[in-house]
């Protein structure tokens, strides 16, 4: 099991099948085609996983995931669902130190003193507030990057559920006389 230089070593077929499902999981994807397909207007049913499993990117990436036996699911499993909570800390932070405190700042000093931001030079509250905004967009982009995450780990964890199903509906019908 070798990785490229520098990395710990992990199942090379498992890290191929990771390398492809983050591709087909772009978060570019997301942000580019999302709002303008049909699945959009599914998002406010009570059933997210019909839609899913409708979608290209997850029948091509359940494709992937069946040339992989049993254990190397299961170390995907955890992996993903690894990446997908640090992406989500990841977020979470960067949100906190990049909008919410920042934003809580400026309207904060701005009802203690209204002139402060005139002082220093922002004489338009608009550049202040431009400038909150690229933050909030850097902050969108990042939560983007959380929701893809956590997709590929609902994807592994499907994929597990539907083998450990497909086992035991085998196992029922050699069971019977």
């Amino acid at each position: 099991m070798s990785e490229p230089k520098g990395m710990i070593a992990n199942d090379p077929v498992v890290m191929d099948v990771w390398k492809r499902l983050t591709k087909l999981f772009a978060v570019w994807r997301l942000i580019v085609f999302a709002p303008f397909t049909r699945r959009m207007f599914y998002q406010v049913t009570n059933d997210q996983m019909s839609t899913l499993m409708r979608t290209r990117h997850w029948k091509l990436a359940l494709g992937l995931l069946g040339g992989l036996d049993a254990a190397q699911i299961d170390f995907l499993v955890e992996w993903t669902q690894l990446n997908a909570d640090r992406t989500e800390r990841i977020f979470r932070s960067t949100a906190l130190l990049i909008v919410t405190i920042p934003v809580a700042g400026v309207f904060g000093i701005s009802e203690f003193d209204p002139t402060f931001w005139e002082q220093i030079g922002f004489e338009r509250l608009d550049t202040l507030i431009f400038i909150i905004a690229g933050w909030m967009v850097v902050s969108g982009i990042m939560m983007a990057a959380a929701w893809r995450a956590r997709d590929l780990a609902d994807l592994v964890k499907l994929e597990k559920a539907r083998r450990a199903l497909r086992t035991h509906q085998q196992a029922q019908v050699s069971n019977q006389p």
